[in-house]
C-alpha cells in the first residue's frame, strides 16, 4: 500500500486526505494467523512539516476468527484510530526512534497497516453473543444439534475429578 506525496513534500504545512483500500495477506504469528476477510480500508490525513510526515487516521479491517466456545468460523470487524511518523531515515534509525522510514516521493504504508493489524486485531471471541458451544461428553456443537449427553453429577463439571481422586488413592 502506496501514498504519493510528491505534492505535500512541495507544500510544507498542508494537510491532505487520502482513502486507500487494500487487500492484505493473513499475518502469521507461532501458532495464530491473523486472516483479513476483506481488503482494509485506511482513512487519513498526512502533512509534511519539513522533516517528515505525521500521518493520523483510522484503519478498518474484517478478520477471520474461531469461535471460543464452539470453534465455528466466523468474521469480525474492527477500526481502530493511528497517529504515525515517517522520516528520512534509515530502517535501523526508524526502528531505535519508533518511526516509519521513507525515501522518494512514496510512503510506503505495508508495515504500518500490518503493524496496526496485528497489534490491533481481535485475538477471540463469539461467533453470536448467545454461542452454546460444545457438548463437554460428545463434543457436539449446541448450537446445531441438541445431544442426549448427561453430566455426572447434576452437571457438576468437575466430577471427572473424582474418579481420578480415587484412582491416586489407589496408588
Amino acid at each position: 500500500m502506496e501514498l504519493n506525496v510528491s505534492k505535500e513534500l512541495k507544500l510544507p504545512g498542508e494537510v491532505s486526505h487520502a482513502r486507500l483500500v487494500e487487500e492484505i495477506e493473513p499475518i502469521e504469528l507461532p501458532g495464530y494467523v491473523i486472516r483479513p476477510s476483506a481488503p482494509v480500508t485506511v482513512d487519513l490525513d498526512y502533512s509534511f512539516d519539513g522533516e517528515g510526515f505525521r500521518l493520523t487516521g483510522t484503519l478498518s479491517a474484517e478478520v477471520v476468527m474461531n469461535c471460543t466456545k464452539c470453534n465455528d468460523e466466523f468474521t469480525q470487524g474492527f477500526t481502530v484510530e493511528f497517529d504515525e511518523r515517517f522520516l528520512r531515515v534509515s530502517e535501523t534509525e526508524a526502528e531505535e526512534m519508533e518511526v516509519y522510514p521513507f525515501s522518494g516521493e512514496k510512503l510506503d504504508l505495508t508495515k504500518l497497516v500490518q503493524d496496526t493489524v496485528l497489534l490491533n486485531a481481535p485475538m477471540y471471541g463469539l461467533c453470536k453473543p448467545d454461542c452454546r458451544g460444545l457438548c463437554p461428553v460428545c463434543g457436539a456443537n449446541l448450537n446445531n444439534t441438541q445431544c442426549s449427553c448427561t453430566l455426572p453429577d447434576d452437571g457438576n463439571p468437575f466430577a471427572a475429578l473424582k474418579g481420578l481422586a480415587e484412582l491416586l488413592k489407589e496408588d
